[in-house]
């Protein structure tokens, strides 16, 4: 955001709610199995800590994909709220791509559109694209999307019938300007506070919110390509209003505003999710006003609690957008804020007992220094081992692919080598761009019997690539270059210690 020139008002706005802004063909009806040719997959091995997601076969995953998509927004609740690009494009995932993750956008007006009725019809539909990732080898993310709190305020999320605006006047639409000085009017402001902070202390509508997610849970528990539900996206508003939000400003900035009220309501989503799923993961957000400077997480991390029988299944899952590049300014060599934010976010997620993912980041190419951007939050998230959805997968603006598909020069930079599924704790890994070499660094586990994972893009390796496992070179290295999936058996390699691999392109002398 244009946060220097901006008066303070107009600067919290852009912090707290930068958001970037039916399917056929299913797949076969078992649904016992998580992972291609493993039908035993079924969730009984734990991860091995609470820093990695694993999936049903156990292997910790890193997630990176992409939203789908921000067109399904909509302009109204009766629009369908589905994406609007051509499905068989998305085949450029794993062709492309390699990529295991796509967070899902849905939406509490779609999903319950009058009160306690529940749209089975838009279910149905959101099941069709789950099958299609299911095929595919993707994990999904659904995510219960809002931007200015629902439709008939401005954009997104809530059903009409929940939009309590407290007596204030709808202003209508302006020409020009940002989407999110709409947050301003005092009706999305009162809006927001009928929900978080009810004049009479009446949940109904936070229980009803949360009676969306439990059902939306209970449809997609069992299904194998979901691993988990995003409680809300960006969050605003549940300190208080405008006003309030702009008096814990200095707090915030120094890690010492704690915001109970989103604390107790992200709880309560973990909570309605594991009435219907035991196992999946829930992904919860800070206020996007932290994401955004960044400061330190307002989430009271040590209070966050996973009531599930075992080790707690959560991931801190706030967004990344440097604030220059968001708003098409280019990325400043000062710019500190991809270090300050992989300086503050591991560790909260530490303390939280949960995994690292940002399911938003991204930004319209042809900036300068975009590529620069690009590279720099790839790098610090391989040193990280953080998992990322990029924003978002729409053709044209700031996604990967051009309107007729092609690569865009964002989707060129997001071209990589990285885990996919590792059969054992990740250590480390990483990718070299100019040397075109990856490392990985796992220890094996022997309750893990399903392969290690590898997305290698066959563009990136024209002549092709050399596999060295533990010091060997491993012969005919089983890569299929339609999902960009390098497999390696889960008992390969030598024995007694940990894995190394080591990938470079044909005759180079990285891999000894």
């Amino acid at each position: 955001m244009r946060t220097r020139p901006l008066g303070p008002i107009l600067v919290v706005l852009a912090l707290v709610l930068a958001a970037c802004g039916g399917a056929d063909d299913a797949a076969p009806d078992d649904r016992t199995s998580a992972a291609p040719g493993d039908a035993d997959c079924d969730w009984s091995i734990e991860a091995p800590s609470t820093d990695f997601v694993v999936d049903r076969c156990g292997r910790a995953l890193i997630l990176r994909g992409v939203n789908v998509e921000s067109a399904s927004k909509g302009d109204r609740q009766g629009d369908d709220h589905l994406p609007e690009s051509d499905p068989a494009l998305q085949e450029l995932f794993g062709s492309e791509w390699g990529w295991n993750n796509v967070r899902f956008l849905v939406f509490w007006g779609a999903i319950e559109p009058e009160p306690d009725v529940y749209d089975e019809a838009y279910l149905d539909e959101v099941e069709g694209w789950m099958d299609r990732y299911e095929a595919a080898g993707i994990h999904v993310v659904l995510d219960l999307h809002q931007d200015l709190y629902g439709w008939s305020v401005g954009f997104d999320g809530a059903p009409d019938w929940a939009v309590d605006t407290q007596g204030h006047p709808i202003a209508p639409p302006q020409d020009g300007g940002a989407w999110w000085l709409r947050g301003a009017d005092p009706a999305v402001q009162a809006a927001y506070q009928s929900f978080w902070n009810p004049a009479d202390g009446d949940t109904y509508l936070q229980d009803h919110y949360l009676g969306a997610l439990g059902h939306l849970a209970e449809r997609f528990a069992d299904h194998p390509a979901v691993i988990g539900y995003d409680v809300m996206n960006e969050p605003a508003f549940a300190n208080g209003d405008l006003d309030a939000t702009l008096a814990i400003a200095g707090q915030a900035a120094v890690g010492e505003f704690h915001n109970d009220n989103l604390t107790d309501f992200m709880n309560r989503g973990i909570a309605t999710v594991r009435e219907a799923s035991p196992d999946q993961y829930v992904f919860v957000e800070p206020t996007s006003l932290v994401n955004y400077f960044p400061y330190p997480g307002d989430l009271i991390e040590d209070d966050i609690v996973d009531p599930r029988d075992g080790d707690p299944r959560i991931v801190y899952a706030g967004h990344l957008y440097e604030p220059t590049v968001h708003e098409g300014e280019g990325y400043p060599e000062s710019s500190t804020y991809v270090e300050e934010w992989f300086d503050l976010r591991p560790a909260e997620a530490r303390t939280m007992s949960a995994a690292l993912w940002f399911g938003e980041w991204g930004g319209a190419p042809g900036q300068d220094r975009m590529d620069g951007y690009l590279t720099d939050v790839l790098g610090a998230a391989d040193r990280t081992m953080s998992g990322w959805a990029y924003w978002s997968w729409d053709p044209g603006g700031w996604s990967p692919i051009d309107e007729d598909g092609t690569l865009s020069p964002n989707g060129e930079v997001l071209r990589r080598v990285q885990p996919r599924a590792v059969a054992g704790t990740p250590l480390s890994f990483g990718w070299d761009p100019d040397a075109a070499t990856f490392r990985l660094v796992w220890t094996p586990r022997d309750e893990v019997t399903a392969p290690t994972e590898i997305a290698v893009p066959a563009a990136l390796f024209p002549d092709g690539f050399t596999v060295v496992l533990d010091g060997d070179e491993v012969a005919d290295p089983d890569h299929d270059p339609a999902t960009s999936t390098l497999r390696i058996p889960a008992d390969a390699g030598s024995t007694g210690g940990d894995h190394e691999l080591c990938l470079a392109p044909t005759g180079s002398t990285a891999c000894p």
